[in-house]
């Protein structure tokens, strides 16, 4: 069973990269709240490489998995969902990648609500500068426009020339 433990260590892996996003997250939150643009990059930057790392860590579960069934349940196809396949595993190392993956979940729902929650926050940021800059856009219109060429005395003095003879 080889391929069992070689898939635990993937899945503890799995687990810690996706704690370490989910400090990156936390510490992202920090930073949009105080709008620290450099250490907004800085995690980018970082979050970017774990990425990396996680795709190929998920391509090294997914080889485990399939060697897995391929030798202890050839009538599955390679990708078959966990659920199928888990009840080949002896009982011990079973519960522990069961452990391991439940782990995993929690750690990637918990990833997903920090995510929301700073999406969340750039967009009320966001929302903000446009009402600020809506807002100067009003005090410089209003700025350059004389109230006395706005204003009209008589009906027919609003029109210009063009109008009248449209």
């Amino acid at each position: 069973m080889n391929e069992i433990a070689a898939l635990k260590e993937s899945l503890e892996n799995l687990n810690k990269h996706h704690e370490y996003l989910l400090t990156l997250a936390g510490k992202k939150t920090r930073a949009i709240q105080r709008s620290d643009h450099k250490t907004l990059e800085e995690i980018v930057r970082l979050e970017q490489g774990e990425v990396r790392t996680l795709r190929q860590l998920d391509k090294e579960r997914r080889r485990f998995v399939a060697t897995f069934i391929g030798r202890h349940c050839p009538h599955l196809e390679t990708d078959a969902p966990m659920m199928q396949w888990i009840s080949h595993v002896p009982e011990k190392e079973r519960l522990e990648v069961e452990e391991q993956r439940d782990r995993l979940q929690t750690a990637i729902r918990h990833l997903q609500d920090k995510n929301d929650l700073n999406q969340q926050l750039l967009n009320d940021g966001l929302a903000i500068v446009g009402a600020m800059l809506d807002a100067i856009r009003l005090e410089d219109y209003t700025m350059y426009t004389s109230t006395a060429n706005t204003k009209t005395t008589n009906e027919h003095e609003r029109f210009s020339t063009f109008d009248s003879r449209a």
